[in-house]
């Protein structure tokens, strides 16, 4: 299970993100605690990680674990962007939708006026998510704002797999996964795109749209430990990659990490 993290501590992490570095690739550091009833410790954990990074690395975090607490979340960005470090917005649990995203777009338009500081995400299994995505699009594009996205299948199939809005068939949610791919190679005004799959055929599409772009739209990611000389291989074709890597306390850890590992084993490859 240790390989999937990087460590308990700020200082582990820092170590795991040399090596990632050192492997060609993009650091994604994600303070992996979900579920969090504490917004200011949370906050407090991102102000001391931000010191120790510099632009080389990405954060990514949960509107969750922040409480959706505006003024917190909008402080942790702005000393993010400071640092031109991009911040990703990572997906929440059904129940939590309509929030995510109203306060996602609205961060959106206060910190991409000027360049992409903050990334969306968007789960392809959702049945609404191809035409949320197109809608962002055309939304962000008329305001002249930076649209950054993150597609993803999915992140929580074992808990909501029996709600009506989600694609029950895996070929359902590929299908809609690639259909957002030509839809955002289609439509690039102001955006910066990473695909987070696992999924050949994802990252295949991903590549061939770059092939025939004057300016590459796609970057790619994929979960620490997991994919690895796949993305090694991608990485030597001149694709820019990223990897996500959690830290934490490990008790703290524990839901984020079954989440993640039953997303992957073999025998349920729905999300990626």
């Amino acid at each position: 299970m240790f390989k999937y993290i990087a460590g308990n501590s700020i200082k582990h992490t820092i170590k795991c993100s040399h090596k990632v570095l050192m492997n060609n690739k993009i650091p994604i550091i994600n303070f992996a605690i979900e579920e969090s009833t504490n917004k200011k410790k949370i906050y407090n954990e991102h102000q001391k990680l931000l010191k120790n990074l510099n632009n080389k690395h990405k954060i990514a975090i949960k509107l969750s674990s922040f409480e959706f607490d505006k003024i917190l979340l909008n402080n942790t960005i702005q000393n993010a962007s400071q640092k031109n470090i991009q911040v990703i917005i990572d997906a929440e649990k059904g129940i939590d939708y309509d929030k995510y995203n109203d306060i996602s777009n609205e961060i959106i338009l206060n910190h991409n006026k000027e360049k992409c500081n903050v990334i969306k995400t968007y789960q392809m299994y959702r049945k609404d998510s191809f035409q949320a995505l197109k809608e962002d699009s055309t939304f962000f594009s008329n305001k002249d704002i930076f649209f950054g996205t993150k597609i993803v299948r999915g992140a929580y199939w074992n808990s909501e797999n029996k709600n009506n809005y989600l694609y029950i068939n895996k070929e359902d949610t590929d299908s809609n996964y690639n259909k957002g791919i030509i839809y955002l190679s289609e439509n690039d005004y102001k955006t910066y795109n990473i695909l987070a799959t696992h999924n050949k055929e994802s990252i295949n599409l991903g590549k061939l749209m770059n092939k025939y772009k004057e300016k590459k739209i796609f970057d790619f990611a994929h979960l620490l430990g997991m994919k690895e000389k796949l993305y090694n291989k991608i990485v030597m074709e001149g694709e820019n990659v990223h990897v996500y890597v959690p830290y934490g306390p490990y008790k703290e850890m524990l839901p984020y990490l079954f989440r993640r590992l039953y997303e992957n084993k073999d025998t349920i490859k729905y999300i990626f």
